[in-house]
């Protein structure tokens, strides 16, 4: 089992390797939003869910690969593992990356979890409710969370913490957007180093609406110094497509050699690859342990004149 994911494009993080310390949707809450859908396990037991020195061992196998941050996220709130603090402080040890932590928020009220929070470079909670009626709307949270003690949690994690906190709020259409103010108070309050607005964009857990473009702009009128999580850029130039296939054609490639030859970034090369694989036009396979990527089929690619 692996439990490693990506790298994935990230529209905050940029090229993220992911890393899963849970069982599938193990999670304190069970939102509206949620892309992988409703929670299967909800609780607020922290434990052990998978065996951290497997963890460790991948990622030391996979920390040549391109990435810019090495992210805890995955199937379920990160902050359940009881492994975390200790898994997050051998990553930084082992990789040359960022390390990012990925959390709802809901147990950093714990001085204990805080600490092991703050063992990452940057950390990404997120404050979607700042009243319990909002909260149990948009969250629907495990019996025992209160979101005035979440907030709290926010606060002190600031204090305790001297890397990089970007806060997300999500907003949905009809279920917290009326209460934006209210939650632009406390989010101000917890002092976080970007404050960032979403909104749906990804397939939900129930059939919720997103914020347009232009309700979302009057947001940050509301949320001071905010900023919108911008759509990712799925396009690729047309010289750099016909350069990428012109050069697959020939023969199979890896990312080093891609980037080397195109003279693209890392993060560029992947992000390319990954949209024309998406598109059809380039495959992927594995070969001694490395990863190439071919036109499919290896069949010759002529550009026809113009």
């Amino acid at each position: 089992m692996g439990y490693l994911f990506g790298p994935v494009l990230s529209r905050r993080l940029g090229l993220s390797m992911g890393v899963d310390l849970l069982k599938y949707k193990t999670c304190n809450l069970d939102c509206i939003y949620c892309e992988l859908g409703r929670t299967a396990c909800l609780t607020l037991r922290r434990g052990r869910f998978v065996p951290p020195d497997k963890v460790l061992a991948e990622i030391s196998a996979r920390r040549d690969e391109p990435f810019d941050h090495l992210t805890f996220a995955g199937s379920g709130e990160p902050t359940l593992s009881s492994d975390l603090g200790e898994v997050v402080r051998k990553a930084r040890e082992i990789v040359g990356s960022p390390v990012a932590v990925i959390t709802n928020s809901t147990l950093l009220t714990s001085p204990k979890v805080r600490r092991e929070v703050a063992a990452a470079d940057v950390v990404l909670p997120s404050l979607d409710a700042a009243c319990a009626e909002a909260f149990r709307a948009i969250n629907r949270p495990a019996s025992g969370l209160v979101i005035d003690e979440i907030i709290q949690g926010l606060r002190d994690f600031r204090k305790e913490f001297s890397g990089e906190i970007w806060l997300e709020v999500m907003l949905v259409k009809g279920v917290n957007d009326h209460d934006a103010e209210m939650i632009a108070k406390a989010a101000v309050s917890t002092d976080p180093d970007r404050i960032q607005l979403n909104t749906v964009v990804r397939p939900p857990a129930e059939p919720v609406d997103p914020l347009d473009q232009e309700e979302m702009k009057r947001m940050l009128e509301i949320f001071p110094g905010a900023e919108l999580i911008p759509d990712w850029d799925w396009s690729v130039p047309a010289k750099t497509k016909d350069l990428l296939r012109g050069l697959l054609s020939q023969r199979a490639c890896t990312l080093e050699e891609i980037s080397a030859a195109l003279e693209l970034s890392s993060s560029d090369a992947i992000k390319y690859c990954k949209i024309m694989e998406h598109d059809g036009l380039i495959s992927r396979r594995l070969h001694d342990g490395k990863l190439f990527f071919s036109c499919c089929g290896l069949q010759p690619y002529v550009k026809m004149k113009e």
